[in-house]
Order: structure tokens, then sequence, then C-alpha cells
């Protein structure tokens, strides 16, 4: 092959990486702005037609829509793109020889996004969100079996988050499922550094199944203005912020070789104050858990931290191999510039799930049969109000539930 025609095809390579880090993706990034400029319409348009998608950003395809939908409550058209994302996941453990062999020599970005393990987490979330929202229930315990299965498989990893827990031992207590929901929400207290937050519910459960000595534990931390009967329950779930962004991060071995690897974008926690309030008197939650989705992405991120490294050092002998190789056979400057090729394509993947909110929180107020009108406050820390929210009236029958989904962006 003559140095011309060489140096054509290395033009050729750079430019089809570049497009894949790039334009491929430009309809996700039409929808992720239009979401947080509040255009939901838009955002759904930008979206609704699968067949612009390559197979690569699929799975990121159907997560950003079903969250699209699940904020605007199209629940039914959301629970549609969570399964078409889950059925994905599970093709796609399958792994693509041919596509990790060719990455080896370019980049991740031509192999099909998995997921992080939180991501894929998150999708049984919202779910069991949907489902709840939906009033049904023994669909929502199905994926709270599956996200309980994946929280199981990446215990480090998923360990932080105390929302999806919450889920899952909801969907077991509304069932009847009480040692099941009991198990869970002990796992939960376990793991969250509040010993109060869903001591109430301990309680209760411990007092239901005879477990006199856990009753009595749970009970001292509990408040005398908080022991009262949930006759009736409105559940909320909140998400506040925008989530964290992958961001490259290179090591450089001179004089050209580069390792380069995703990282989550440093941001401050979102914390915020949440509260519920009827004709200006406040009620105080049975239970109100948070998960930062930042940590989750980290710890999950970290998690496969190795797996990533051993590959880009992989990467990295395959392509010093390939460039000796062609130093050898060619004119120096061909070599030089094949280096440079490799050099400039070498870019890590940094795809995510971008709709996801900062915070999710998870809120029960038990409220008395009956008729209510009630306002949520969203607060800063600093107590300035991100958010004055007039729920629709609602009617509760003695021992109802209802559920109300809120999104608020930055």
């Amino acid at each position: 092959m003559s140095a011309y025609r060489f140096t054509y095809r290395l033009v050729l390579l750079a430019g089809l990486i570049v497009w894949l880090t790039g334009c491929a993706s430009a309809p996700l990034r039409e929808a992720r702005t239009a979401f947080y400029s509040h255009q939901f319409q838009k955002a759904e348009v930008s979206l609704s037609k699968p067949e612009e998608f390559s197979n690569r950003d699929k799975l990121l395809l159907f997560m950003e829509k079903g969250l699209i939908l699940h904020h605007v409550g199209k629940y039914e058209d959301s629970v549609n793109e969570f399964l078409k994302a889950s059925d994905l996941i599970k093709k796609q453990d399958v792994i693509s020889v041919s596509q990790q062999a060719a990455s080896l020599v370019t980049t991740e970005w031509i192999t099909e996004y998995k997921g992080e393990y939180s991501e894929r987490l998150w999708v049984h979330s919202y779910l069991m969100m949907n489902y709840l929202l939906l009033n049904k229930y023994e669909d929502a315990l199905v994926d709270a079996k599956q996200a309980l299965r994946l929280m199981e498989q990446y215990p480090i990893a998923l360990s932080n988050d105390y929302f999806t827990r919450a889920l899952i031992a909801l969907c077991y207590e509304i069932l009847g499922e009480n040692n099941d929901a009991y198990i869970e929400y002990k796992k939960l207290n376990e793991a969250i550094p509040d010993d109060t937050a869903i001591a109430e519910k301990l309680y209760r459960l411990a007092v239901k199944l005879g477990f006199h000595d856990d009753a009595k534990r749970y009970k001292s931390f509990i408040s005398n203005e908080k022991q009262q009967d949930a006759a009736a329950e409105l559940i909320l779930f909140v998400g506040i912020g925008n989530a964290p962004k992958k961001i490259p991060g290179n090591i450089i071995l001179p004089p050209t070789i580069r390792i380069s690897f995703p990282q989550y974008q440093h941001q401050e926690p979102d914390m915020a104050e949440i509260t519920a309030s009827e004709s200006s008197q406040r009620l105080l939650p049975m239970m109100s858990v948070r998960t930062s989705v930042d940590d989750v992405c980290r710890a999950s991120l970290s998690h496969r931290a190795s797996k990533i490294m051993i590959k880009e050092a992989a990467r990295a002998a395959v392509k010093e191999t390939l460039a000796r190789a062609v130093e050898s056979r060619n004119h120096e400057l061909v070599g030089a510039l094949f280096r440079a090729v490799l050099f400039i394509t070498e870019e890590p993947d940094t795809r995510s799930w971008e709709t996801l909110p900062a915070s999710l929180y998870l809120l029960r107020f038990p409220l008395a049969p009956g008729t209510h009108s009630l306002n949520i406050t969203i607060s800063r820390q600093d107590g300035s109000q991100i958010e004055n929210i007039d729920l629709p009236v609602i009617t509760l029958s003695p021992g109802q539930r209802v559920f109300h989904s809120i999104r608020v962006t930055d």
C-alpha cells in the first residue's frame, strides 16, 4: 500500500471516530437540552424516531425517553420505554466479540452502551414508580425483585441507593408481604445514616409481626409527635437537580501514549428540604429517604474502574505494537502521522443517562381519610425556595395510598 493511500485511510479513521463521538448523539443532545429548558414536547419528539439511532445508543434512547415520559405523566408510555431498556440490557449481557476486538484499536464509542450498574438499577426504579402510579402493584413487585437481584449482585456499587431500597420494601409492603418488607426496611436502616428516618415504619411492622424486642428498640427513635396511625397515605417521589455528567480523564505516557478513562464531573451536593402542608399546617412525614445520584454514579463507575484500566492498558499495548509495525514498514512521516491518529482517537466513553436528577427522595405522609388540598414546598439549604406546587385535590378512603411524582430541574 502506498504512503498516500495509507495516510488517506488514517484521515478517514480519525474522521470516523470524531463522528462517532459527536454527530451520532445529536438527537440525544437535542432532547436533553429541550428537557432542561422545560420544552418537554420537543424533548419527546427528538426521541420519536428510534430508527435514527444506531444500536450503540439504543439503551440511552430508551432510558432518556422513558424518564421524559415519566416526567410529563405518560406513565404507560414510560413503562414501554423502560421495558425496552430492560430487555436490551438482558440481551447485551451476551458480549459481542467483534465489537470488543475492534474497540481495542479504536475506541469504546464503537460498542453498544450497556449502562452503569446504577443506571441499570434505576431502569427498574422508574418502572416501580410508574407501576405504583398506575396502581399496578403486582407489576411493581416484579421489578422490585429484579432491582433487588441487581443490588445483591453489586452490593458495594449500589449500597447507597437508599431510594430504590425503600421502593423495594414499599412494593412488598403494599402487597402484604410484611416479612420481606421488614427485611428490606432493616437493610435500609442499617445502611442509612439517620436512625430516625424509617424507625416509625420498622416499629409498626415489628408490632404486626410480633417482634416485640425490635419494636421496643425502634420506638425509642420515634418522637411522640410522629407516632400516628397512617389511616391513609400520600407517597411522594421527588427528583431534584441535574444528573452528573461524565467527562474524559487522561494519563499521558511520553512520547505519544495516551490512556483515557471516563469520570464524573464534580458537582456540589443537591440537598433540599421538602415540606407538605395543608391549610398552612405542616405535615410530618412518616418516612423520608434520599439518594444522592451523584454518589451512586461515582461508586458504580469506581466499581468497574479496574476493568476499564485493564482494557485501556491492553489498548495502549495493541496500539503501540501497531505503531511500531507501521514505522518499520513505511516512511518516518507516515509512522508519526499514525501515532498522532492513535493519540487523537483515544477517547473515553463518556456516554451516560443525563436526564436523571441529582437527588431522588421518597417521602410518606400519613393522612386522615377524606378530601385534602396539599401544597408541596421545595427549598434549598439556605432557605431559598426552589418550587411551590399545589397538588390536585385528593379524596382518600381508609387504608388508601395515593402516589405523586415531582421533578424539579436546575
